[in-house]
């Protein structure tokens, strides 16, 4: 396969060279020292989900976690990460993060401690929160296809549920704050996990997107969830659907203006939409981290190394009581080891891939001589 292009600017959102921002922090990543904080965490508040997808990747902790963080404890999270020096916070699961009722107030809560918010979410239930959401500064929705037919064969949606997503995703596009600011990485994406199911309608979710104000046009392939790893080392998609997302995409790709674009993003895979996970050890469990309902009842959370591998109790501090806890673990000899134990090629497709590589090529190798701008 001829590659993809990705995307007509550079200078975007989903450009992996962005990382090359944090190499100065990643310096202090160094076996003994003390690990800086992390500058973006992910926060599944809730898993629960009012989908059925045919590729769930949070299959396995929904049938496992308690249901949600309670709002005692997403306030402590909030209050915590601004202390440790968190930056930024992706609201995501491990369930829909918009069935909590609490979402609207945690994003609030995030903000005012001066953390930058960004949420993925399936779009259903975006009135429950909308006087919150334009404190965020993103907004991701994954629809996925372009018609209420294939949502409801990919999803097991209800009658009606593309419509009015469709309809929740226009007036987020319509509010101001944050979230209305200029900017290629702000506003409201709309989101398209590509599937041989859905491969032909590209252009016409990329033609919704762009006619609803969304700022961004967002398709990458899906991959097998790390609890059934080793089902994507045989493509799913046959050449004819890598022929059809290539004319779908280029098709797209005539709909950008300078506020609307499109990106097909495919570096994190191989030529046949595969995982291509090349490096050689996962320094990225050292550069973010997951919070997310506990396993057992009576207690608050457990901490996840990984949002690929949410769940797996090799890289899940699990049934936590208080946010010291994770601070207690950050840079231990406990952490260290749970690095030690990681096999890249036997993880799915990695979300942090350009991380790691750039971690070993340009930090750890100095292959760059960043410095010398």
């Amino acid at each position: 396969m001829t590659d993809v292009k990705e995307w007509s600017d550079k200078y975007n959102p989903f450009n992996s060279n962005k990382l090359f921002a944090q190499a100065p922090k990643w310096r202090g990543i160094v076996r003994g020292g003390d690990i800086p904080a992390p500058t973006l965490v992910t926060v599944d508040p809730i898993n629960v989900c009012n989908y059925g997808c045919v590729w769930c990747n949070a299959e396995y902790i929904l049938n496992h976690n308690i249901g949600k963080i309670d709002n005692d404890t997403l306030d402590d999270i909030a209050d915590y990460l601004s202390e440790w020096g968190v930056g930024a916070v992706c609201v995501a699961g491990g369930g829909e993060p918009l069935m909590h009722p609490y979402l609207g107030k945690f994003v609030e809560r995030l903000t005012k401690n001066g953390i930058q918010v960004g949420i993925v979410t399936n779009g259903l239930y975006i009135d429950r929160h909308i006087d919150y959401l334009s404190d965020c500064t993103w907004i991701g929705v994954s629809m996925d296809c372009a018609s209420q037919e294939t949502l409801e064969k990919l999803k097991k949606a209800r009658a009606g549920d593309f419509d009015k997503t469709i309809e929740g995703i226009k007036k987020m596009t319509h509010l101001g704050g944050t979230l209305g600011k200029k900017g290629q990485g702000y506003g409201v994406s709309y989101k398209f996990l590509l599937h041989p199911k859905n491969v032909k309608e590209v252009y016409a979710a990329a033609k919704i997107a762009k006619e609803i104000g969304c700022r961004n046009f967002h398709v990458r392939p899906f991959g097998a969830s790390w609890d059934k790893v080793g089902s994507d080392d045989v493509s799913v998609f046959s050449v004819g659907d890598i022929e059809e997302f290539k004319d779908q995409i280029n098709l797209a790709r005539e709909l950008e203006n300078e506020t609307f674009k499109v990106f097909g993003i495919t570096h994190k895979f191989d030529g046949d939409l595969r995982k291509s996970n090349e490096f050689n050890s996962c320094h990225a469990v050292f550069m973010t981290g997951v919070f997310m309902p506990p396993t057992s009842n009576n207690q608050k959370f457990d901490f996840g190394m990984c949002c690929d591998r949410r769940g797996d109790e090799n890289l899940t501090l699990r049934n936590l009581n208080s946010t010291s806890e994770v601070s207690d673990f950050w840079g231990s000899e406990e952490h260290w080891k749970k690095f030690d134990e990681i096999k890249p090629k036997s993880c799915p497709r990695c979300t942090y891939q350009p991380h790691n590589q750039i971690f070993e090529k340009a930090v750890e190798e100095d292959n760059m001589t960043i410095d010398f701008i």
